[in-house]
């Protein structure tokens, strides 16, 4: 069971030691490793997100609606544009090319749906729907995996997972991320989430990848 958040206005430390994002004990110290904290820099969860609904830039909402392998996705629709256009060419002059169309038209469709699965893409709709009419919740990270080699998943270099509070229960989060920055974030860190009303598991991190 995630832990639940801390209070929206405590100041976490980045822990030199754990390398965790905590709260000072009374003598300064981490209360995860017993580490000093004097000189150990402040992490603030930033401003509160703005009331929805919010407006969303272009760069925002693609790197939040995007295929899962990119590459696999613009091919298939290369194939699937070439069918469509030699389609009328093979019906009217060239039927022996029908064969070659079809195949072009199925490769395409099977490549597109390979690279951006329908579940995906209504995952990420509703994500979208979050961050544009979502309530807003102080949120903790939990973990933060770390990919070594981006670009195998929608340029993914990180998978944030998160936890935060509705009616006093915590539910969990978890999103991916292709913002280099995001890799080095901590565990414990303080964050804000946004979330669906009537379906608080669907949720994001505030402020959106850009």
């Amino acid at each position: 069971m995630p832990r639940p958040p801390s209070m929206p206005d405590a100041s976490h430390r980045a822990c030199p030691g754990c390398g965790r994002a905590v709260l000072p004990g009374r003598d300064a110290r981490c209360r995860e490793c017993g580490g000093f904290l004097e000189d150990a820099a402040h992490v603030s969860r930033g401003p509160p997100p703005p009331p929805p609904p919010r407006r969303l830039t272009r760069a925002q909402r693609s790197a939040v609606l995007r295929p899962r392998l990119g590459t696999q996705y613009w091919l298939g629709t290369f194939f699937l544009a070439l069918g469509a256009l030699m389609l009328p060419v093979a019906l009217v002059f060239l039927r022996p090319l029908l064969l070659m169309t079809g195949i072009f038209l199925l490769v395409g469709v099977l490549l597109r749906r390979a690279g951006w699965p329908g579940a995906l893409r209504r995952e990420q709709r509703r994500r979208l729907q979050a961050l544009r009419w979502g309530l807003s919740a102080p949120a903790e990270l939990t973990r933060v995996e770390r990919h070594i080699v981006p670009g195998l998943e929608a340029g993914r270099v990180a998978q944030l997972d998160y936890v935060f509070l509705v009616h006093g229960q915590p539910v969990p989060g978890s999103v991916p991320s292709s913002r280099l920055a995001d890799s080095r974030r901590l565990p414990g860190e303080p964050v804000w989430a946004v979330y669906l009303a009537d379906s608080p598991d669907v949720s994001a991190l505030w402020p959106p990848a850009s």
